[in-house]
């Protein structure tokens, strides 16, 4: 592992090398126009360090090509879904869950988190359903926020681990069986599954996001993971060591509170991984408001995180690393929106400052990156469902949606604003 990860570090050092071999000149000519400064800043953003991390994490995924399989395990497990006004999707997730093809028993603990609509009903409707295998259990928590509703049936789980499901994420028939399978036999902590698109058609905001869950989301935690160090094993679906979770208190109550979940397993040496074969189809924003005030949300919980444990005190140096290139990504936004756009408009003008040979680059590594995502995520048999207008939208405008409601995200929180239950 260890090996593999140097080898992937000097991959993305010997881009890097090459790269700033093009950038030297490219920068002291348009450093007679603009302020020396700000030009490095805007390369090093749009460019030197994206093509470093990109290309590094490339490799390293080429060099953990080989799909890993491990033994069926028939451990009795329990499911923990909480569920705020999800009247229109609790039902099909549920079942999803009913039609597990899993080899030991499921306990589904189902919190309601204060609903006012027909949640309940739902829910009460399923538990006529139940198997012999797969017990749904409700339960009523009164006190508002997510945190508080998974911490409430947190107390309740007595197996050796438990999965998170989201109120509108559905499994796949072996999901459950597959995340069981690798948290028991690698001995991790917590378990990241493979998240697509249950909505891809709705619109052209969920065809974009279509292909960030498939390609961008995914890569990063397949680098994240084959180095015992997922930094985001997310609530959505995720299986955990349940005596691990209860030692560190469970969840905290804030926005991102499986991102700072995480990062506390990690600040002890635990292994969080990622399960590509374990897969389950969430929900996502239809309109561009609602996937605006998504990325906004997440990007507060990354600040949570980092701000909870900082990357100097992660307990690994892969930990590490990680946090330091998520603390990165705030650099990254910002050039993005004050170097690259800037820089993409005045193109269009005859101004080529920052839209050279090394711009374009970068974007081949980041299309190759994309294309062996893609092969990767075939070699599952996954149902996919294609959009060519789709995947040329989110080329051209998704980092631009994401970096901006990042950047409101930050200044969130930074004034310590609330957030919301979702």
């Amino acid at each position: 592992m260890k090996f593999k990860f140097i080898l992937s570090i000097c991959f993305g050092g010997l881009w890097l090398a090459v790269s700033l071999f093009f950038a030297i000149g490219w920068a002291q000519e348009v450093s007679y126009i603009l302020p020396g400064i700000y030009v490095w800043w805007v390369i090093i953003g749009i460019a030197l360090l994206p093509g470093f991390l990109m290309s590094a994490m490339f490799f390293s995924n080429i060099l953990h090509w080989k799909l890993k399989r491990y033994p069926d395990i028939a451990e009795d497990t329990t499911i923990l879904m909480c569920a705020h006004n999800e009247e229109k999707n609790i039902a099909r997730s549920i079942q999803a869950i009913l039609n597990q093809q899993y080899a030991g028993h499921i306990r589904l603990i189902v919190v309601d988190n204060g609903s006012n609509d027909h949640t309940k009903q739902q829910i009460m409707k399923m538990q006529t359903s139940a198997l012999a295998n797969c017990s749904i259990e409700y339960v009523y928590c009164d006190q508002p926020g997510k945190a508080h509703a998974l911490n409430y049936g947190l107390a309740m789980i007595q197996t050796p681990h438990f999965i998170t499901v989201d109120a509108d994420t559905y499994l796949q028939k072996q999901a459950v069986q597959r995340i069981m399978n690798h948290i028991v036999s690698c001995e991790s902590v917590c378990v990241a599954g493979n998240l697509f698109v249950q909505n891809p058609k709705a619109s052209l905001a969920a065809k974009m996001q279509n292909y960030d869950y498939l390609l961008s989301i995914a890569a990063v935690k397949r680098f994240q993971g084959s180095y015992q160090s997922t930094l985001v094993a997310q609530g959505a679906f995720s299986a955990y060591q349940t005596e691990a979770v209860q030692q560190i208190g469970g969840w905290k109550d804030v926005m991102g509170e499986d991102i700072v979940l995480t990062y506390q397993l990690l600040r002890q040496k635990l292994p969080s991984t990622y399960e590509p074969g374990a897969v389950g189809y969430t929900t996502v924003p239809e309109t561009f408001n609602g996937l605006y005030n998504q990325r906004k949300r997440w990007a507060i919980g990354m600040l949570e995180g980092l701000s909870s444990v900082p990357p100097w005190k992660q307990g690994t140096g892969y930990s590490r690393y990680f946090t330091f290139v998520n603390l990165s990504i705030i650099y990254l936004d910002l050039a993005f929106l004050f170097g690259l756009i800037p820089g993409i408009i005045l193109a269009f003008f005859g101004f080529y400052y920052f839209a050279g040979f090394l711009t374009l680059l970068t974007v081949a590594v980041c299309i190759l990156l994309f294309l062996s995502m893609y092969l990767y995520q075939k070699k599952l048999r996954i149902p996919f469902q294609n959009s060519v207008l789709g995947f040329l939208c989110f080329l051209l405008f998704f980092q631009a949606i994401q970096s901006t409601a990042a950047l409101h995200g930050y200044l969130i929180r930074l004034l310590h604003r609330k957030g919301e239950w979702k």
